[in-house]
Formats: structure tokens, C-alpha cells, sequence
């Protein structure tokens, strides 16, 4: 019978307990701010469109200096005559003051070649990303491996250095600056190149 009172006891308190309220999306502060999911925010200069990214979930601090994202599905950085760099990533996070967006687990579209990097810093204001991660880029016969990347989304000129190996076809070729010219889809490589042909 005790056994019995204790069990009653104990099911009477779990129903008539109060509940506790979910708790609310904090950064690593503690402040509170807003969350939204399956959202989409955007960029603009007066009224023209510069970005543009979604994800499944969007969270602003109260302070309104950050926004951070989780499981971004698309970015898209607007380039001339409806041309467009297409960015996926895992997580990011958009300093308002600066204007900077820095992206983690990174695939990227550039004219038809993919970008893989874990991490990459995009400049809005400057029109320019970076990444100090080693990536990997490839389009067609093309495969290329490197330490870092400086490029500019604008004039689409991108710059992959460090540990260079180019791969095209049964050439495999390395340097020092391995230059891609997106709007002409054209590349150089420079400094001390070596090239093996492989037979």
C-alpha cells in the first residue's frame, strides 16, 4: 500500500506540475533576439538587389549587430547581365556593422565550376570573398587544389594560392597563382610552374 501511495503521489505531481515554457533562441551572450525559420533576407543598395540568401533558420541579436544563419540553402551574390555566384553553406553569420558575411561547410557555384571550402568571408560592401581554408575548385577537365582564395564578385576575378596542384586532363601542373577569369572563363598560372605529362 505504500509502494502504491508513493506511485499515486508521484503521477499527481508530473500532471499538476507546471509547464516550463520553451526556451528562447540566445547567442553565445545570453541576450536575447529573434528567430525565424525557413526565412530569406537580402541585401540591397538603394534599390538595387546585391544578395540574397535563405535558410532554415534566421536569428538576429537584440543588439541588432549580427544575424546568424543555419542550414543555408542558397546564396546569391548578383552580378552583371543576370549573372550569379551561388553559394550553399552550413552556418553563417553577417556582421551588420562591417558588412561581412562569414560562412562555414561552403559550396560554391562559380560559372559552372564547384567550389568546396570549410570556411569562406564574404565582403559585401567590397564585393569580395576570401578563404585562408584549403579548397578545392573544379570545372570540367579542370581540378584544382589550394590553400586559399581572393577574389572579387564583381570583376569575377579570382585568385587561388598556397600548395597549388592543377589537374587538366593528363596534365598536372603547379605554381604559385592560379588566376580565374570567370567572365571570360579563362585561367592563368604563374610563378615557378611545373608541369608533368602523364603518358
Amino acid at each position: 500500500m505504500i509502494l502504491g501511495g508513493l506511485g499515486v503521489t508521484v503521477l499527481l505531481y508530473l500532471s499538476w506540475r507546471p509547464e516550463m515554457p520553451p526556451a528562447s533562441h540566445q547567442n553565445t551572450t545570453g541576450e536575447r533576439g529573434a528567430a525565424l525559420f525557413n526565412s530569406r533576407y537580402e541585401g540591397w543598395e538603394g534599390a538595387k538587389r546585391i544578395w540574397a540568401l535563405e535558410a532554415a533558420e534566421v536569428f538576429r541579436t537584440a543588439d541588432g549587430k549580427t544575424v546568424d544563419f543555419r542550414g543555408i540553402e542558397q546564396i546569391r551574390l548578383y552580378q552583371e547581365a543576370d549573372r550569379i555566384l551561388a553559394i550553399k553553406a552550413d552556418t553563417g553569420r553577417l556582421d551588420l556593422k562591417r558588412n561581412v558575411l562569414t560562412l562555414t561547410g561552403v559550396q560554391g557555384e562559380i560559372n559552372g565550376g564547384w567550389l568546396h571550402t570549410a570556411g569562406l568571408k564574404v565582403d559585401l560592401e567590397r564585393k569580395a570573398i576570401a578563404s585562408s581554408h584549403p579548397l578545392s575548385f573544379a570545372k570540367g577537365e579542370l581540378a584544382l587544389q589550394a590553400n586559399q582564395l581572393e577574389g572579387n564578385f564583381e570583376t569575377e576575378e579570382y585568385l587561388f594560392t598556397g600548395d597549388l596542384e592543377v589537374v587538366q586532363g593528363k596534365q598536372r601542373s603547379r605554381g604559385q597563382v592560379f588566376t580565374y577569369y570567370a567572365k571570360e572563363d579563362r585561367f592563368e598560372l604563374t610563378g615557378e610552374v611545373e608541369v608533368e605529362l602523364e603518358l
